[in-house]
């Protein structure tokens, strides 16, 4: 009987707890991410990632209900591929023009012309990754909750949240840290997604907003 409810809790969108039994799982989470990342000054200076608990911007939100959230697909960010593209093609173009009339003489140098043979490939890579290629949905958010990497977690199922953000500039790693009532701690990998920890925080901040804020 004990599997059922718990089976229950993970697939019913409809389960509710009662304050005491939430808050408990509350501190649980509290609990497990001292425990297991860096949440003070002291600890990040030693850790590689540390877990902080966003505020709310000042800064206008880029879903303004939880509506406009549902039926979202997040997929690999191709913003990194455009801004190469357009940098490649400048160069091309200098290449070009710096070499226009030995261009017209047909009188320029082979490595000019494997130097253009090689942009055109590369070119051609990237305009087909940034506009023809599709790409493969990694996160979606639906009415009931976040499906990611074949797994599914309802919205009454989050206790509280936060991002686990890199602290060297160098590294763009971002993951959002979930805590769950059956689940424990699930970690959410954002790097390279075309959305930013902080919109996907107010995403999590809509959709769960009822839930959390009835058993408070």
């Amino acid at each position: 009987m004990t599997n059922n409810i718990a089976d229950f809790k993970d697939n019913c969108s409809t389960f509710d707890q009662d304050k005491a039994e939430f808050k408990k799982y509350k501190k649980r989470f509290e609990d497990e991410v001292n425990d297991k990342y860096a949440t003070n000054s002291f600890e990040k200076f030693f850790s590689e990632s540390s877990f902080i608990k966003p505020s709310n911007s000042r800064n206008p939100p880029k879903f303004s209900s939880v509506d406009k959230t549902h039926n979202l697909n997040l997929k690999n960010n191709v913003a990194h591929d455009k801004a190469i593209l357009i940098l490649m093609c400048l160069a091309m173009a200098y290449v070009f023009f710096v070499n226009y009339k030995d261009i017209i003489n047909l009188t320029v140098e082979n490595g000019v012309l494997a130097g253009f043979a090689f942009m055109l490939i590369f070119i051609s890579v990237l305009t087909y990754r940034a506009y023809f290629m599709q790409h493969k949905i990694k996160i979606s958010i639906t009415k009931d909750g976040i499906e990611y990497h074949g797994n599914k977690l309802n919205w009454n199922n989050i206790v509280d949240f936060g991002i686990l953000k890199a602290n060297s500039t160098s590294v763009s790693e971002h993951k959002i840290i979930v805590g769950t009532i059956t689940k424990g701690i699930i970690e959410i990998d954002l790097t390279a997604l075309n959305i930013s920890p902080e919109e996907f925080i107010n995403i999590m901040r809509l959709n769960t907003k009822n839930v959390l804020q009835q058993n408070i």
